[in-house]
């Protein structure tokens, strides 16, 4: 039987911008047919804690005063060995060092004023599209430099300024699997049933039957 144990990692009161309270709770909404752990714990984040899930849930958003390289370590050995890591909209940070930048397939620079922003899925044929139709969210548009040589696989972009932006993609690590979606930017926003369904596509992803 599959490991469909999920360890949440985040923050609560050292949060900046994106706590995960009200996060958490849609979180174990959504994933209700797995076993999910939702810690700011960063602790956690040692290989032998890791090794007893079958996937990392990164909304960190204190990364940059919390995380440590021992952290960044267990989780690059975690991903190595074959566990899986997806990633929410803040947890793009972790990139501030830059072997997590590989690993996540590129790093945060900024956004303008958040907006409503509609995210489309593109022309790849990948399973964590499946049944992904375009949707419209009040959302931040994180811009990222992409890491070419990390070669992730665009899901979504969406349009603002004049041109399109990544989005959503996936990308392979040693025998694991790495997820980023940057919609999160509030609780509210897991709210919206076609981001329910993507979530619930790229669990299913990273952690077959």
């Amino acid at each position: 039987m599959a490991n469909k144990k999920i360890l949440v990692i985040g923050d609560y009161e050292t949060a900046r911008f994106h706590p995960l309270k009200g996060v958490d709770e849609r979180l174990v909404k959504i994933l209700k047919d797995y076993e999910v752990t939702c810690t700011e714990n960063y602790a956690h984040l040692t290989s032998e804690e890791l090794k007893k899930y079958g996937l990392l849930i990164n909304y960190a958003d204190a990364w940059q005063t919390r995380g440590t390289r021992q952290s960044a370590g267990a989780i690059l050995s975690y991903i190595a060995e074959g566990g899986s890591m997806l990633t929410f909209h803040s947890g793009i940070i972790m990139s501030s060092m830059p072997e997590m930048e590989f690993l996540q397939g590129g790093h945060f620079t900024g956004h303008p004023e958040a907006c409503e922003l509609t995210y489309s899925p593109t022309e790849t044929e990948h399973q964590i599209l499946e049944g992904i139709q375009p949707f419209t969210i009040f959302e931040e548009p994180y811009r990222i430099n992409m890491a070419e040589l990390a070669e992730p696989e665009i899901l979504l972009t969406y349009f603002h300024d004049g041109q399109d932006f990544p989005a959503a993609w996936t990308l392979l690590y040693g025998m694991g699997k790495v997820v980023y979606l940057s919609v999160g930017h509030q609780a509210k926003s897991f709210d919206n049933e076609m981001y329910a369904k993507l979530i619930l596509n790229s669990v299913a992803w990273c952690m077959p039957e």
